[in-house]
């Protein structure tokens, strides 16, 4: 799983620009070495008022080079219309299987807005602070372009309508219809492109003036900001998500970024004062960073930690030189800290940055409608249960396959769950010797105190260990644990009070005896829209596990959906980043499934609408290796169903010693 700090997952993105470059093979080398910092997303800046490269076409030719990180271009809302702009995201967010986003920079809108055959930007501001643009001014009309962000108060967005002859639902390659309402270039009628991999590219907004500030309140899915102290990034998030919140935004739909310049210059060095812990320094171009790559992991950390931003969008005062420092320096010491990912866990923009999926008011479930295309908002039909949208993709199959490699990947890694040889609980051990590993280890509330010799072979943070040290819990991830015996991870852990010592073994039996997990091909069935009700309160139940010892669970609320034309729920738990956990069995479970299997549906929105996918049901750590403390399913989390979906079994193979 990716590591979580401060409130949240920590996001990480980075500009391209590149003054006097115009060269496609220059950005691709660049964003695949951002991409091999698993940073979020990188940008690309674009203007008609400036010289340089065509934004958006330089993107569509990185996409088919790199997998994973999202592709942003600064994209003008001033000329041509933001209709047609719509159609153009679209195709980089298919090119790219569902890492486009789009930056809506409304800083010099005036300006552009007064390029041949393009309205003035008049009406632009808004009146009062905090109110919405005014009906025909470039902000509001990029918002409705893309799509509504907190509800049904704009356009038809991505959404798909019935044909009028036969009342079907067009097939999601076919075109659907829109109707942008903005007042200077209302449009109806189909799209040139299918509906978006992601629902709809994510929106990322500069909010560094008041009505940009609104603009991005309303309808972005990321904000820039700039900010020179913790406290003012503190007070310009909590501004920005209050505004959203009075547009009925919930607080999960909105990701707050510092944009930060970094100038990590040719060596190592401490950072200029004033820069640092203590905060960047303000100049012409925003907040700048001038210091070494070190120093500017601690400001990513503490500033993060403090909880006054979800990240930061960096931009290289050197393109070349400042973000290969930044991947090799500032981002490989936040992975081995275990504060930023150090591999992406979904294959779309909006999985990378934890937004849950846009839901399409106009959608319904079912293959059919009335012969008559609903001609108004107040005709429509009531939702029943949650019978609500429709949740298959043009590309899910494309991006299950991604998925399931991604898993095989993950699981089969060095330090992944096949390599774990052993837990050892150190009040089992009360002489402090543990089965097969050197060292003295003794627990008391604080941690454990380790005492070796150098005939031990320890290494603690990379280095020959002999004397005594204070151990904490092990955050990251297992490869970067600090205490090694060889290749071997030694990672110390709590549950509820109680220390111990896992021993991660990259040569185990079932890591070399591995071939891969059974799973069932993608069938869009199994997903289907669910509702999420949280309950007043956490709830902790004590569930069995699978070392067989009993431990407390939080429970977040209840997941409600339809499965084999019944009404269903799962009691489910809530993570640091908004998605659900829910730990299930059903019809097939110790059959032709393992016993039980985990799911993790994306965040709700404000609505409690999300997916529930069973094409993605995990297997349970504990498929891999028996020493994880995996818990059971909660009561009434037993399906009558056989969900015939998702990872069944490790194959065949893997269960065997490889001879």
């Amino acid at each position: 799983m990716s590591p979580r700090y401060g409130g949240g997952l920590l996001h990480l993105a980075a500009a391209l620009d590149q003054p006097g470059a115009h060269d496609a093979e220059s950005c691709v080398e660049l964003a695949r070495l951002a991409e091999h910092g698993g940073l979020d997303f990188v940008t690309l800046d674009d203007s008609f008022t400036r010289p340089g490269p065509d934004a958006l076409g330089m993107l569509c030719r990185v996409a088919p080079a790199t997998r994973r990180i999202g592709l942003v271009p600064t994209v003008t809302t001033a000329h041509p219309e933001p209709f047609r702009e719509q159609g153009a995201v679209a195709t980089l967010d298919r090119v790219s299987r569902g890492r486009a986003g789009w930056r809506i920079d409304l800083s010099g809108i005036e300006g552009e807005a007064r390029m041949p055959r393009r309205r003035r930007a008049s009406g632009e501001r808004s009146p009062e602070r905090g109110a919405p643009p005014s009906a025909g001014s470039p902000g509001r009309e990029a918002g409705e372009a893309t799509g509504p962000a907190a509800g049904p108060e704009t356009a038809r967005g991505y959404g798909e309508m019935p044909d009028a002859a036969t009342g079907r639902l067009p097939g999601r390659d076919r075109p659907h219809r829109v109707g942008p309402t903005g007042g200077a270039f209302p449009a109806r009628g189909p799209a040139a492109v299918p509906r978006p991999p992601q629902g709809r590219p994510v929106r990322v907004v500069d909010a560094t003036d008041e009505h940009a500030c609104t603009v991005a309140a309303r309808y972005a899915d990321v904000a820039l900001v700039r900010a020179t102290t913790p406290v003012e990034a503190a007070g310009v998030r909590d501004r920005l998500l209050e505004r959203a919140g009075s547009f009925g935004r919930g607080p999960g739909s909105l990701r707050v970024l510092v944009s930060l310049l970094v100038d990590l210059g040719d060596g190592e060095r401490a950072a200029r004062p004033g820069h640092g812990g203590g905060g960047p320094r303000p100049t012409g171009r925003g907040p700048l960073y001038r210091g070494g790559p070190v120093d500017l992991a601690e400001l990513v950390a503490a500033w993060h930690a403090d909880g006054v931003t979800d990240g930061f969008h960096l931009v290289p005062v050197e393109p070349r030189r400042d973000l290969e420092r930044l991947v090799n320096g500032t981002v490989a010491l936040l992975q081995h800290r275990g504060l930023f990912r150090t591999f992406y866990p979904g294959s779309t923009l909006r999985e990378h940055l934890g937004l849950p999926r846009p839901v399409d008011q106009y959608a319904v479930s079912g293959a059919t409608l009335p012969s008559r295309a609903r001609p108004a908002r107040e005709s429509r039909p009531q939702r029943k249960g949650t019978d609500f949208m429709t949740t298959d993709a043009p590309d899910a199959p494309d991006a299950w396959k991604q998925w399931h490699e991604k898993r095989v990947e993950t699981v089969s890694a060095p330090y992944g769950p096949l390599a774990l040889t052993a837990t050892h609980w150190i009040e089992d051990h009360p002489e402090g010797r543990l089965p097969d590993i050197p060292g003295n280890w003794v627990a008391d509330k604080e941690g454990v105190v380790l005492t070796a010799t150098d005939a031990d072979g320890l290494t603690v943070a990379g280095r020959s260990f002999s004397g005594e040290t204070r151990l904490a819990a092990d955050t990251g991830p297992e490869a970067g644990a600090r205490v090694a015996l060889g290749a071997k991870r030694l990672v110390v852990l709590v549950r509820e009070g109680v220390w111990g010592v896992r021993v991660y073994d990259p040569e185990s039996a079932a890591r070399r005896a591995f071939r891969g997990i059974e799973a069932d091909s993608y069938d869009p069935r199994w997903s289907v829209p669910g509702r999420f009700t949280p309950y007043d309160g956490t709830r902790t139940v004590r569930l069995g596990n699978a070392d067989g010892r009993e431990r407390g669970f939080e429970l977040a609320g209840e997941l409600a959906f339809s499965l084999a034309g019944r009404e269903r729920t799962l009691k489910v738990a809530r993570q640091r980043d908004g998605s659900l956990w829910a730990v299930f069995a059903d019809a097939t479970s110790g059959d032709t499934s393992f016993r039980f299997r985990f799911l993790f549906p994306p965040a709700p929105d404000a609505e409690g609408r999300t997916t529930v996918d069973f094409n993605r049901a995990q297997l349970p750590p504990c498929a891999f290796a028996d020493h994880f403390l995996c818990p059971f399913p909660a009561p009434g989390n037993t399906l009558d169903v056989p969900v015939e979906a998702g990872e069944r079994h490790l194959s065949a193979l893997s269960t065997a010693e490889p001879v």
